[in-house]
């Protein structure tokens, strides 16, 4: 890769995710684990047991240790109580990326698909400072891979290794006029297989333009945010979000072409309004499924996530 190609918004450079993690580092704290031999922290889980962390006060039951009992609950209510605690973890993170070709689009700054990596990689080397395990599930038309969470720095090199090589891929062959947009069941086909990858309590990060987001999707992400917590980046461009200047443009989705005039009024509100009813929707749509939506320009500053 040539000089020209780095860091400009087409390609990926060699050291632009890498280097992310100079920026993670400023605004991550690293606590280490006070016990030799188990995994830290700073995360609390659902399980409750022996732990550092006051959970809640219940009433006893028959073979709950008398040591935790909680004397004032007990004597405000009258009825023995005992405290629970919560116990402190690490958390698997995973990380999403749609690397498909809608997402090689891009209008100001930078592409989808290179404005979703950098978001993914700075969450990941976050994730990965607090002593989390990191892994990842890349896709496209044509690969998908898949690296289990490990909170080994080198293996996070070479899944940011291989998102870069990917996407750099795409684009070389998107040069070339391959145009394909074929990808009816690839976001679905991608999340059935998180399924199967991440355990349960992880913190999964989905970073698509949701582009290929059906019925099977739904399934998937609903059944993922029943024992793990979901968050779903929408990345878009302004171009999506507003019609340009005045004017008249050819739009083309690889295959048709049609005819836009952003000079009339309506046309400029029609173009507005729909972009904000699928967000609605696709909100709405994600909220069943108890996944938490951020929407993520491609003009959007990475340093102050």
């Amino acid at each position: 890769m040539n000089n020209s190609k780095q860091k400009n918004g087409v390609w990926l450079g060699k050291m632009e995710l890498p280097e992310l993690y100079r920026l993670a580092n400023k605004k991550v704290h690293v606590t280490a684990s006070l016990n030799t031999g188990t995994f830290g922290g700073p995360y609390l889980t659902r399980l409750k047991g022996r732990g550092m962390e006051f959970a809640e006060a219940r009433p006893y039951q028959p073979g709950d240790d008398v040591r935790h009992i909680d004397w004032r609950v007990t004597a405000r209510t009258g009825r023995t109580h005992t405290k629970l605690f919560r116990e402190e973890r690490e958390r698997p993170v995973m990380l999403v990326l749609d690397q498909a070709r809608p997402m090689f689009f891009g209008s100001r700054q930078r592409l989808k698909s290179v404005q979703a990596a950098r978001f993914a990689a700075l969450l990941g080397w976050r994730a990965l400072l607090r002593g989390d395990r990191v892994g990842g599930v890349l896709f496209s038309e044509k690969m998908h891979r898949e690296f289990r969470p490990r909170s080994d720095r080198r293996h996070y090199l070479r899944l940011l290794s291989n998102i870069m090589t990917e996407h750099n891929r795409v684009v070389d062959s998107m040069n070339q006029e391959e145009w394909n947009f074929e990808n009816k069941f690839l976001f679905a086909e991608a999340l059935r297989r998180v399924r199967h990858v991440v355990q349960p309590g992880s913190l999964v990060y989905v970073f698509s333009d949701f582009y290929g987001f059906e019925g099977e999707c739904r399934k998937h992400l609903f059944q993922l945010s029943k024992q793990n917590h979901v968050k779903a980046y929408l990345v878009i461009d302004p171009l999506e979000k507003e019609a340009p200047s005045a004017g008249r443009y050819a739009m083309s989705d690889g295959n048709k072409t049609a005819w836009i005039n952003t000079g009339n009024k309506q046309t400029r509100q029609i173009y507005a309004s729909t972009f904000d009813d699928q967000l609605k929707r696709l909100a709405a749509e994600l909220r069943i499924c108890r996944v938490s939506l951020e929407v993520l320009s491609t003009v959007d500053d990475v340093s102050l996530i």
